[in-house]
């Protein structure tokens, strides 16, 4: 007879399975919805020169937010293969049997192991693991940035009173509801964006931060030489070139920085 856990595990699985496209699907379209209202009766609203320049800023956060949400959603996290050696110096896992290097983990709804392992994102219907947390990073940053550059002009072109009853509908749910849920949305990722600027400058994943509570363990001091390393290990040794060219990606070598507190 199946353990509870295991119920539970395959009750995840299952939903997981369900959701995920859902909420990806979803998400985008959002995504799609502001960046069609903002262009098409946002931005007609505004008096030149503004709008060319709230034009060319908006194209760079959309393209950015989608860039990165589409390549955070299609690469590869880290996954490992199901295999293990004797020689192997590293763990099998108990799940799927894969050789375990440091601070990689089991994830039940991808059902294999990942590197440096985040967690599982139903937005992205991926793991947010090694070789794609740059992107999940920098769709952080860009979503909470792009959606308070949305809300503050949407807010700017609101009139007082439409004009007309057309005039009005168009008002309603192409100007105010985006502004709505770009002020909403922004601030939601804003505080999920400071909660990995913390993990990225303490060299730590969401799992090592939750194992750590867990285990009543504290982390080795950060200095600035570390947070440096740990900075770099993701953004690489040009960081504004990696934050804002939406084309440059970063490398990770095998390696673990300094001050990153280990937890297999």
């Amino acid at each position: 007879m199946a353990s509870l856990r295991e119920v539970v595990i395959a009750s995840v699985d299952v939903v997981d399975s369900v959701l995920g496209p859902l909420f990806a699907g979803f998400g985008l379209s959002l995504t799609a919805f502001l960046a069609c209202s903002f262009f098409l009766c946002i931005l007609p609203r505004l008096d030149a020169p503004w709008c060319v320049v709230d034009a060319v800023v908006g194209l760079y956060f959309f393209t950015q937010v989608f860039l990165n949400y589409i390549r955070c959603m299609r690469t590869n996290p880290g996954r490992l293969p199901p295999t293990h050696s004797e020689s192997n110096p590293f763990p099998a896992c108990s799940f799927c049997h894969a050789s375990k290097p440091p601070r990689s983990h089991h994830c039940h709804s991808c059902g294999t192991c990942v590197l440096d392992m985040d967690h599982h994102c139903v937005w992205m219907n991926n793991c947010i693991g090694r070789f794609n947390y740059l992107f999940f990073w920098r769709f952080l940053f860009f979503a909470w940035i792009g959606c308070a550059f949305v809300a503050s002009v949407a807010h700017a072109v609101t009139p007082p009173s439409p004009s007309t009853p057309d005039d009005s509908m168009i008002v309603t749910y192409f100007v105010v509801l985006p502004y709505v849920l770009s002020l909403c949305i922004g601030l939601a990722v804003l505080g999920f964006w400071l909660w990995h600027v913390y993990l990225l400058v303490s060299g730590q994943t969401s799992l090592d931060a939750i194992l750590r509570y867990r285990m009543r363990l504290k982390a080795k001091p950060v200095t600035w030489s570390s947070m440096q390393d740990n900075i770099s290990r993701v953004l690489g040794p040009s960081w504004s070139k990696t934050l804002f060219f939406p084309n440059a990606v970063v490398h990770r070598e095998d390696v673990r920085p300094k001050g990153r507190m280990t937890i297999v």
